[in-house]
């Protein structure tokens, strides 16, 4: 990434790729959409059932649909497995149950990336008694307040990474003999450590990984022996631009790892900086002929027929898209004499149609945005202090703020949300220092206090996973 120089649009059009150059340069789509995906803010609560007399107690699996709170999980194998085992009823009248929590996310469980605060599996309903007769109470665990109040809960301490199995607790119910079956539904209450995928180069050859932002659960996702660069990721899904077919073509592979799957074949064309909007159900790329002026398509991911994002926009280089969501993206075109950012909305269904809005823009280099999660803020990277550095616009107000004010360049901005909060969301971002590649994160509210990510190698071009 280096400094910019504009002084007329062919100059502008280079520059986009110069400080996209935190970028590396990089078709079609299904006429048919994808099903629809629900949102994970919509998730199902995990419901159980207890036999008392023949000493079981299973947890059912659960459809997406129900309550997902700030922090609050559901759904039964798909993003948790609650698991009991060693289940019991004595002469105390006591029924037990060894009771284990598996985290199916990408991201660890138990910590918000700095702090340690552990997991907690709350009651969201019952226990019911649902054959015989009686009264069931809880005989352990604690009581607190998770999406109520006076909810029982038990605590597993410590942080779960990807996959991993707690250790057991022993869940216990007091009930009399008549008792012969009950019921009960719960959610898991747990911070999230943000967790990215980004670009990064061992031994020189650069691929794709994920990994939380403390440093832990480090996976690599692409396996290429050429470059593999500039990912996205929405809905479980990685899409990157590669290099292992001679020219840059876009390649798919699933957040948590597998097989890698070739979207685009085109002949002497590239294909390159792809977006996911947000639902998974949209991807946009630049595309144009090496060396020459790369222009904006978009489709869907399955990449195999496509339309331009802003016909009739000339001569002018296209570069760095990226979706508010299904329907709204943004990108920087040089089309007004320097690199400016630019939107255009209602594009699907795919049309050929449709005007391109200025953003942001002027006599600098303003490039690579980035939507924040609730569309109301756009972070991007720009020149005009002279250094690169990144900046946010509120779109309702058109305030321009300046974010990151250190000597070296940063860009290729991204959001992920807090670890603790839906609520609030975070910009991780690409750091040069001393010409070496390193990740940052920042709170735009309070943007003076910047994370350095540790990464094993330099690294670049991060995109966040939005859960």
């Amino acid at each position: 990434m280096t400094k910019l120089r504009i002084r007329r649009a062919q100059a502008a059009a280079f520059a986009i790729l110069a400080l996209a150059a935190c970028s590396e340069n990089g078709g079609g789509i299904t006429p048919a959409d994808p099903p629809a995906i629900t949102p994970p803010n919509t998730v199902a609560a995990i419901s159980c059932n207890a036999d008392v007399r023949s000493k079981r107690l299973s947890c059912a699996d659960a459809a997406p649909g129900g309550l997902r709170g700030d922090r609050i999980i559901g759904g039964q194998r798909q993003y948790v497995f609650v698991q009991s085992s060693n289940v019991a009823y004595g002469a105390d009248s006591i029924f037990s149950a060894d009771v284990t929590v598996q985290n199916l996310l990408t991201q660890r469980m138990g910590s918000d990336g700095t702090t340690v605060s552990g997991i907690s599996v709350f009651f969201a309903t019952g226990p019911n008694v649902t054959a015989g007769t009686g009264f069931v109470e809880m005989a352990g665990g604690d009581v607190g307040t998770f999406s109520a109040s006076g909810q029982p809960f038990f605590f597993y301490p410590g942080t779960l990474a990807p996959d991993s199995v707690t250790p057991p607790q022993r869940w216990k119910w007091k009930m009399p003999p008549s008792v012969v079956s009950f019921a009960f539904t719960v959610y898991v209450s747990t911070p999230i450590v943000p967790t990215i995928v980004f670009e990064m180069a061992p031994g020189g050859n650069r691929d794709i990984y994920r990994m939380g932002v403390d440093g832990n659960d480090l996976k690599k996702l692409s396996t290429s022996a050429l470059t593999d660069a500039n990912p996205t990721v929405a809905q479980g899904t990685v899409v990157f631009t590669s290099y292992r077919d001679g020219n840059a073509e876009l390649y798919s592979v699933p957040l948590k790892g597998g097989t890698e799957t070739r979207l685009t074949a085109t002949t002497g064309l590239n294909e390159t900086s792809p977006a996911l909007s947000p639902d998974g159900r949209r991807l946009a790329w630049a595309q144009g002929a090496p060396g020459g002026v790369t222009k904006i398509w978009y489709g869907r991911p399955t990449a195999d027929s496509a339309a331009a994002a802003n016909p009739g926009s000339g001569d002018a280089i296209e570069a760095s898209p990226n979706w508010a969501d299904s329907s709204r993206l943004a990108f920087t075109s040089a089309a007004g004499g320097s690199a400016d950012i630019y939107s255009v909305s209602g594009i699907f269904p795919l049309k050929t149609g449709g005007t391109a809005s200025l953003l942001t823009g002027g006599t600098s280099a303003d490039v690579e945005a980035a939507w924040s999660p609730d569309r109301t803020r756009v972070v991007f990277a720009s020149n005009r202090s002279g250094d690169t550095e990144l900046y946010m616009l509120t779109v309702g107000t058109g305030t321009v703020t300046r974010l990151t004010t250190r000597t070296g360049s940063d860009g290729a901005p991204t959001w992920v949300y807090d670890g603790s909060s839906r609520s609030r969301a975070l910009i991780v971002y690409t750091c040069v220092q001393g010409g070496v590649f390193h990740l940052c994160m920042l709170d735009p509210d309070s943007p003076a206090t910047v994370k350095s990510i540790t990464t094993p190698f330099a690294a670049d071009h991060a995109s966040g996973v939005r859960f």
